[in-house]
């Protein structure tokens, strides 16, 4: 029994190197795509938490806030995104929003209101809002809660 055992694996080495074994090899084309959802994340750094209106401010009918808010943007978005704006309220009738060289008026109202635009900036942006909040006609002095509220939203 071991002597045909010895045998077989003999005669398998003596096939094995008489005809060599090849690997077969083929090719073939494969595509693939990958879709990246645009996504766009606002962080406010800075806010005031209240706005106070003073006599002067009712008698020239407006409130000057210099850089209100600060800002980051990290959007991954090629078209860009943009600044939307939640409607003010009483006292203030409008909110004169600026920023990287836009205005845009956020009236009073039930809607956002989506008027900056950004282009796409690798890396994100940082920015500072001015703010002139008009103040409504009946106003009177005293210190109000921050009107202005921002989202950013991918194009």
């Amino acid at each position: 029994m071991r002597r045909r055992q010895a045998i077989n694996l003999v005669a398998i080495a003596v096939i094995a190197i008489a005809n060599p074994i090849y690997a077969g090899s083929s090719t073939a084309e494969m595509t693939v795509t990958a879709r990246v959802i645009a996504r766009t994340i606002l962080s406010v750094n800075s806010q005031p938490a209240s706005v106070n209106v003073t006599a002067d401010d009712i008698l020239r009918g407006y409130v000057d806030v210099p850089q209100a808010m600060t800002f980051t943007v990290r959007s991954n978005a090629r078209d860009g995104y943009a600044l939307s704006f939640q409607p003010v309220n009483f006292p203030f009738s409008a909110a004169d929003v600026e920023w990287n060289g836009q205005t845009t008026v956020v009236q009073s109202g039930n809607s956002w209101a989506a008027s900056m635009i950004h282009p796409y900036q690798q890396g994100g942006s940082v920015g500072a809002l001015t703010v002139r909040l008009r103040l409504a006609a009946a106003a009177e002095p005293g210190t109000y809660s921050w009107p202005v509220q921002v989202a950013a939203n991918s194009l």
